[in-house]
């Protein structure tokens, strides 16, 4: 075994190894060429001299996807650690020659979408050389993502309980009922019981929005007439353009529409309900320069993120 890992240092390549990682994050040849800017011929190549070396086959592929094998599995555990490491030490010694360069990568729940982008914006004018990769998912693919180590830091509505995390949270995501702005609704005071009847757009189950509302509404004992289940807060939001009915939504999902007088917030007695974005990370990660410097302007813009949704009810 020893001699193996020697012959796998001595003839292997980073290049090598960071194809390999990538066609085992996307399951596809084709993809990772697509991200890494190669031929998929280029891709195949790679992989195929790793195998050589190593003398095990690394992929199996079932249909358009391709699955690690058990070997596979192996190199892909020591790949991840390599290349992060790698990465750390790169960005490490760019700190000691005036901070440039490097890469950030967030994952983010889909609310968080609307506020983080502008944050994003602000910090690659303040540091041009730095590149930010930030995914969007749900709150199941974002837990297993941070279960794997497979970021810098991630956005949740909620902090995972089961996991040895660091939590602390980086803005208010208030959720209230609201409607387009020539809803009859609008202005009146109402209780949670006088919207038994309206109709209701809801997201899909399964997101984390979703189950907050659900949690929401078994709190007060309210069983909506749900006209619409909508995959997305985008098209929830088109939908209330479209004065197809109410919702409880994030209110910073809607703030552009708000301001401009589009969609307004209903007067609903015990709303809004104040919920949190939480930004999270493993305990003992050791967190880049760069993502260091992001997590601080996140921090300073989520307080004013907060400060502008706590204003639309005082």
């Amino acid at each position: 075994m020893p001699e193996k890992i020697a012959q796998l240092a001595r003839n292997a390549t980073l290049r090598q190894l960071q194809v390999f990682e990538c066609i085992a994050n996307n399951q596809s040849f084709s993809k990772a060429a697509e991200q890494l800017h190669l031929t998929q011929p280029t891709v195949s190549m790679q992989v195929k001299k790793l195998s050589d070396i190593l003398e095990v086959p690394l992929f199996e592929q079932i249909g358009r996807k391709v699955y690690l094998t058990e070997a596979g599995k192996i190199l892909y555990d020591a790949c991840r650690v390599i290349l992060s490491q790698l990465s750390t030490v790169e960005q490490k010694i760019n700190h000691l020659k005036g901070f440039s360069g490097g890469s950030v990568k967030m994952s983010v729940i889909s609310t968080a979408q609307y506020f983080v982008p502008e944050v994003i914006h602000k910090f690659s004018q303040a540091y041009p050389d730095v590149t930010v990769l930030m995914r969007v998912g749900n709150k199941e693919n974002l837990l297993e993502r941070l279960n794997e180590n497979k970021d810098d830091f991630y956005l949740l509505g909620q902090p995972p309980e089961d996991l040895n995390v660091n939590s602390s949270r980086i803005a208010l995501n208030p959720l209230a009922f609201v409607a387009n702005s020539s809803h009859p609704l609008v202005g009146k005071k109402l209780r949670i019981q006088d919207l038994t009847d309206e109709a209701l757009l809801m997201r899909e189950t399964g997101s984390g929005i979703r189950a907050q509302i659900d949690n929401v509404f078994k709190q007060f004992d309210f069983q909506p007439k749900v006209k619409m289940v909508l995959g997305g807060n985008e098209a929830i939001r088109l939908g209330l353009l479209q004065n197809l009915g109410i919702t409880v939504a994030s209110i910073p999902t809607l703030m552009k529409e708000i301001e401009t007088g589009e969609i307004s917030i209903l007067n609903v007695k015990g709303f809004p309900i104040n919920r949190h974005w939480y930004l999270t990370y493993p305990k003992g990660k050791d967190l880049s320069i760069a993502a260091e410097k992001m997590i601080e302007l996140l921090k300073v813009e989520g307080q004013k993120m907060s400060d502008k949704a706590f204003g639309l009810f005082s």
